[in-house]
């Protein structure tokens, strides 16, 4: 493979470890071999690994010697070389005001080079004065209102940021610095998209609007924040701290904390950067500080070395976390800028308070007398799927042609046009409400059906109206009613004498509710159960070719149970519920669902499955066990043709053997990337 045709290939990488190795090493053998008319190419490509990759302060340094570069032998630059060097000054110009140790001196003296560079070119210096806006605004300085009236009136160019974060970035100037209804007069105007807007906008409009006193405003910006979230902007860390406050001061606590421990739990942990885990931090401060009368309720999270071991912290002692990082950040960063600009912001945070009109976004239940949620028996059967994202309605292997079963169905006779509607018209609503993806009117009619057709012993019908109205739900964003649902359906299914596929299916689908709702033992423990229960094969009255489907149907349901008890499991993060429901048996789990997964040829199965027993490996401390995880997660991903995912795995991987010292192993993945 020529240089070209390698650069070509690590573009369409995904950002993260795998890329930015393969980047690295690109440059290396480039730097050292050639053709030089290449290096430019590959230096900008791994200034751009690092700064989408989380390691933007590696990209200053990269970024230096593609300038050099330039200034030796610009001849070696082609016409989308030169333009990336001149666009990536924007990106490597934004972060340094993120990093505390540098200076002010060094960002100006960056900052003057850029702007001598941009007119030596002739390009404009629309690009610089955002720069220095941005560096202005977020070092604390005194003129950063000035600085940004000179960006907005300058002449727009080629290098200028686009509309969508023209706006987006004074929307969240604004909220920072208490302008709260220019903030949301601005906020509202957003009419652009580009890769982080307009969710960036709308997050910051959203708490503008409450701190207005406008909740219906409120909800609105937030509903379509959250609607505009994508994979490429779920990172931003100021967008997901003011998610937490809003919530959090706007009446809804626990759903701030669900949304904390299942959207962007490692935002506590792994940020891009010191500022932009301040930001985080500021939005997590205020909207706890707000709630600190629930000081002793657990969070559902634990963090290393915080609070006691083996349990969650609990909201004040999360608080005090958030207080000491918050604290450390704002004294590193005001030392640099000679102000109190972030001592203030986390003042501001400490005694903010919750509004006086809350959000509302409906009740919490509703439909045919769903209960509260019951602790399901443990000869009974359990949850779980991925603990990451929601679970797709597809996870419930479509239990449509169950529901609407001519031969099951209850009868109805013809009814007045006033007479309540009969469950089998209620389902057939529900599914076409579903298919337009009005899921609220959906999970309202699936639950209306419930209670009739329980009522006419129908019961195993009953319990999938209960799973599809969880499932609905679940999509609707409403995890209170679905985890009560789900909570609903499994005892109903199993006094109806539903297979194991069916239980497994939903089982696997209620799983990243509970977990997000900080309520899995019950799932835990029943999905051991049904896994112990799960019936030895029949083959008895059966002809071959049937015989080996039904085993196949058999194996299929096994290792999903395996593998939703290692996942459930694995979601509570080194939780123990005795009876040897530990990380111990997630690990052993999860291999053995790998092997079964492969058994049956299901490659791309059995990858996750080796994926997740590396990755609990990893995290119980047992590097051969994670390593020879990882690798057959790779390997897997490799031969099923799932190129993202074998690119994450072997991130993870390599990752891994450098921190334990086998660099010849690491770069060894690096080449087969």
């Amino acid at each position: 493979m020529n240089a070209a045709q390698e650069l070509h290939n690590i573009r369409h990488m995904p950002y993260g470890t795998a890329r930015t190795a393969a980047a690295e090493a690109a440059a290396r053998k480039i730097e050292a071999d050639g053709p030089q008319e290449h290096l430019a190419e590959a230096l900008l490509d791994l200034v751009e690994a690092y700064t989408f990759g989380g390691e933007g302060a590696k990209s200053f340094v990269v970024f230096a010697r593609a300038l050099r570069h330039w200034d030796a032998s610009p001849e070696l630059f082609d016409a989308s070389d030169e333009h990336n060097l001149f666009w990536e000054f924007k990106w490597v110009a934004s972060d340094l005001p993120d990093f505390p140790q540098i200076t002010a001196a060094q960002a100006e003296a960056f900052l003057d080079d850029m702007q001598r560079r941009f007119e030596l070119q002739g390009s404009g210096i629309s690009a610089v004065l955002a720069a220095r806006f941005g560096w202005a605004w977020q070092s604390g300085a005194t003129d950063a209102e000035q600085r940004r009236l000179a960006w907005i009136s300058s002449p727009r160019d080629d290098f200028d940021d686009c509309h969508a974060c023209v706006i987006g970035r004074q929307t969240d100037f604004f909220m920072e610095q208490g302008r709260f209804a220019e903030a949301f007069e601005l906020g509202r105007t957003q009419d652009g998209k580009c890769n982080i807007e307009p969710a960036k906008t709308f997050h910051a409009t959203a708490l503008a609007a409450l701190n207005l006193g406008q909740p219906a405003e409120s909800l609105n910006f937030y509903n379509r924040a959250t609607a505009s979230d994508t994979r490429a902007n779920r990172d931003l860390a100021s967008s997901r701290g003011q998610s937490f406050e809003l919530l959090a001061r706007g009446g809804h606590f626990e759903r701030a904390l669900r949304e904390l421990r299942g959207d962007y739990r490692d935002m506590l942990t792994d940020p891009p950067s010191p500022l932009q885990h301040l930001r985080f931090l500021l939005g997590l401060l205020a909207g706890l500080s707000a709630n600190l009368d629930s000081g002793e309720q657990s969070t559902g999270i634990s963090l290393p070395g915080v609070g006691q071991q083996g349990r969650d912290m609990t909201v004040a002692e999360l608080h005090a976390w958030a207080v000491g990082k918050s604290s450390g950040y704002a004294s590193a960063f005001d030392a640099r800028s000679g102000t109190t600009y972030y001592a203030d912001l986390v003042e501001r945070a400490l005694t903010a308070e919750r509004a006086t009109s809350p959000l509302d976004f409906g009740p919490a239940y509703g439909g045919a007398g769903e209960p509260a949620v019951q602790a399901v028996p443990t000869n009974s059967v359990a949850p779980v799927a991925t603990p990451d994202a929601p679970p797709q309605r597809s996870g419930l292997a479509r239990l449509w042609s169950k529901l609407t079963d001519s031969g099951t169905s209850v009868h109805e006779p013809e009814a007045a046009p006033d007479a309540a509607i009969g469950p089998d018209s209620l389902l057939a609503r529900a599914e076409e409400a579903a298919a337009r993806k009005d899921y609220s009117a959906a999970t309202r009619d699936y639950a209306e059906a419930i209670t009739p057709l329980e009522t006419a012993g129908w019961l195993e019908r009953a319990g999938l109206a209960a799973a599809e109205a969880a499932q609905c739900a679940t999509l609707d964003r409403n995890e209170e009613r679905a985890h009560a649902l789900f909570g609903r359906a499994l005892p109903l299914l199993r006094s109806g004498g539903a297979d194991a596929g069916t239980l497994a299916a939903i089982l696997a689908a209620w799983a990243p509710v509970a977990d997000r709702m900080n309520d899995a033992e019950a799932q835990i423990r029943a999905t051991a159960a049904a896994l112990a229960a799960h019936p030895e094969l029949d083959r008895a009255g059966l002809t071959e070719e049937l015989a080996e489907k039904r085993a196949q149907e058999w194996g299929v349901e096994r290792a999903t149970l395996r593998d939703t008890l290692a996942r459930s499991l694995a979601a509570t993060r080194g939780r123990s519920f005795g009876d040897g429901l530990d990380s111990e048996r997630a690990a052993s789990e999860a291999l053995r669902a790998g092997e079964e997964f492969a058994q049956l040829g299901m490659l791309a199965d059995a990858s996750h499955a080796f994926w997740l027993a590396g990755k609990i490996h990893r995290d119980r401390g047992d590097t051969e066990a994670a390593v020879w995880g990882l690798e057959s997660a790779f390997e897997g991903f490799s031969a099923a043709k799932k190129r993202k995912e074998r690119l994450l795995a072997a991130g993870e991987l390599i990752a891994l053997l450098k921190e334990t010292g086998q660099q010849d192993r690491a770069s060894a993945i690096v080449a087969q990337l």
